[in-house]
């Protein structure tokens, strides 16, 4: 058999099909996308913006609807420049600052001190308004990054998975950010199946999947249009390996599988050693309140952390989908996410 035998194509767009993929309009965020613009629409009369905190779970569309709003903002006015940070992966104030100037065109050396930086912020944010995107903002190291670019004048959109990011924070880089708080509910199942309807019609060749299969990714997605767009595209893909005309059942069970552990396994590679113990403590009683979890895991570790780093570090295996947080801080309880 040769290695490179012509098969069915049934992916004609694999763009469409990629979780990091903007399209022109964003589904079933009309509200949060008005919420956003009135915070930003000051930028187009030569005002500073309102700041803004953005919450919810995973796969609730934050992330995507910032950055198609800084895109549209920069192409509505002159008077804008936009950047966006993933403080996961630049989590100090000096990478924070470091990857805004990169995104600004301005490259600096790496010895340079975050003092220094922030003076090039302040510059380049006196020429034009600047509106910056920390996503995952609460996994930043420090709180001063937040503090000093507030009172630098750039406009801050914050975005975080625990509502209570932001209220956990020092009272004065609180009182200087003071955000405007926006919710992204998880999606309703009609609402994801809508989503992957659009991304197939044009990611995928006509006939390539039918309603029901659709509407089978859109239930086991529980809410999360990122799981839903990757669950989709990895079922083509099998069904593309077997020489498969359509999208069936069975791909689509053994994709959300693979896509399920891919995240998981990701997710708990981000751990540290504390957030690892909590984890197993979740695994083994599956549901617990907040006292019930951390009586448990200050008996069970030698050199326990102290309780702001224990909700800090549940804030963190909610955030990645480890573990599922209701309820008020005193009152919060965990379950552990299948």
């Amino acid at each position: 058999m040769p290695l490179f035998e012509k098969r069915n194509v049934l992916i004609r767009d694999e763009q469409p099909l990629l979780e990091y993929f903007i399209p022109e309009n964003i589904m079933h965020r009309e509200g949060q996308k008005q919420e956003l613009a009135e915070c930003l629409r000051p930028v187009t009369v030569g005002r500073k913006p309102r700041n803004a905190f953005l919450y919810g779970p995973c796969g609730t569309g934050k992330t995507l609807l910032v950055q198609w709003m800084l895109r549209e903002l920069e192409g509505h006015t002159s008077r804008a420049r936009t950047a966006y940070v993933n403080c996961w992966k630049r989590n100090t104030t000096h990478a924070t600052l470091t990857e805004i100037l990169s995104q600004l065109d301005i490259y600096v050396n790496y010895r340079q001190a975050a003092t220094d930086l922030l003076k090039l912020v302040e510059k380049e944010s006196e020429k034009k308004q600047l509106v910056v995107c920390l996503d995952e903002v609460d996994s930043l190291e420090g709180q001063e990054v937040l503090y000093d670019l507030a009172r630098s004048g750039v406009g801050l959109v914050m975005v975080s998975n625990d509502a209570y990011a932001l209220m956990e924070m020092d009272q004065r880089v609180k009182s200087s950010v003071n955000a405007e708080y926006i919710e992204f509910p998880a999606y309703k199942e009609g609402e994801i199946f809508e989503i992957i309807r659009e991304r197939a019609k044009y990611g995928l060749v006509p006939g390539a999947i039918r309603q029901s299969e659709l509407k089978m990714v859109a239930r086991l997605a529980d809410g999360d249009a990122r799981i839903a767009i990757e669950t989709l595209r990895r079922a083509a893909m099998a069904a593309e390996d077997k020489g498969e005309e359509r999208i069936t059942a069975t791909h689509i069970r053994k994709a959300f599988g693979t896509t399920h552990l891919l995240r998981k396994t990701e997710a708990l590679k981000k751990l540290n050693s504390h957030e690892k113990a909590l984890y197993l403590l979740m695994e083994k009683h599956k549901k617990l309140n907040t006292k019930e979890l951390w009586e448990k895991y200050i008996k069970a570790d030698k050199k326990p952390a102290s309780q702001r780093s224990y909700r800090n570090y549940m804030g963190h295996l909610a955030k990645l989908g480890l573990v599922k947080a209701r309820g008020e801080l005193t009152g919060r309880e965990y379950e552990l996410m299948a």
